[in-house]
């Protein structure tokens, strides 16, 4: 097991509130949102702490977070504005 895997599945046990667990499609439909409040500088990591928690754990998840991440900032980004 590599470490950044070994990490992951640590922090995942400690990080366990006993409630459910968010699901990819919980995830995806909060995703956007979560984006969104972080691209307006507040954190949405405080806000919207399952969505965190579930990128976590899924790196597949976390994969297409930072995707739409990557596109929000281009988007933003005064360089790209004609």
């Amino acid at each position: 097991m590599k470490r950044k895997e070994f990490t992951r599945l640590i922090d995942t046990i400690f990080a366990a509130t006993g409630e459910e667990e968010m699901l990819c499609m919980g995830y995806f439909d909060k995703l956007p949102h979560y984006v969104d409040i972080e691209a307006s500088g507040v954190d949405a990591a405080a806000l919207l702490p399952d969505v965190k928690h579930h990128m976590h754990q899924c790196p597949e998840c976390e994969e297409v977070y930072l995707a739409l991440r990557n596109l929000v900032r281009k988007a933003n980004s005064p360089d790209d504005m004609k």
